[in-house]
């Protein structure tokens, strides 16, 4: 991935590179971004193998400033993006949750024991490394599915 982002943004840049030159005062701005952005998007799909850009005929007439700005805008989109994805891909998925079948078992075989307490170093070792909060949070849960069960 970091080879893909890296490559974009050289692309990217690339393509600043090749875009500034000419200008004037009827250019669609909206439509050079468009222009560009599908250039950005061939140049992180082509990742090593991408090719420097060429100036969209949308961009014709477009100003350096303006240029620069959207360049600007669209390696920013592609950074974000980027992160994003890394974070979301780094991030647990919550529908699974922290908390083992086994572990859910074991706290349900303790509620349902004749004793009045949960054995807290039986369950390190059945659940592992859960925080107190997630401990609790797991002995709520399993004493909601017990309390609403038929």
């Amino acid at each position: 991935m970091r080879t893909r982002t890296a490559a974009a943004l050289t692309a990217a840049t690339l393509l600043a590179l090749t875009l500034t030159g000419c200008s004037s005062d009827t250019a669609d701005s909206a439509a050079c971004k468009t222009a560009m952005a599908k250039q950005l998007a061939a140049a992180t799909a082509a990742g090593d193998q991408a090719k420097p850009g060429t100036r969209p005929e949308a961009c014709d007439g477009v100003d350096d400033q303006t240029l620069q700005r959207i360049t600007g805008e669209l390696i920013s989109d592609q950074v974000d993006k980027a992160v994003d994805d890394a974070t979301e891909s780094a991030a647990p998925d919550p529908a699974a949750g922290p908390v083992s079948d086994e572990c859910r078992a074991w706290i349900k075989a303790e509620l349902l024991d004749s004793s009045d307490s949960i054995d807290g170093v039986t369950g390190n070792g059945v659940c592992g490394d859960l925080s107190d909060e997630e401990m609790d949070q797991a002995i709520e849960d399993v004493t909601n599915e017990l309390t609403a069960a038929p």
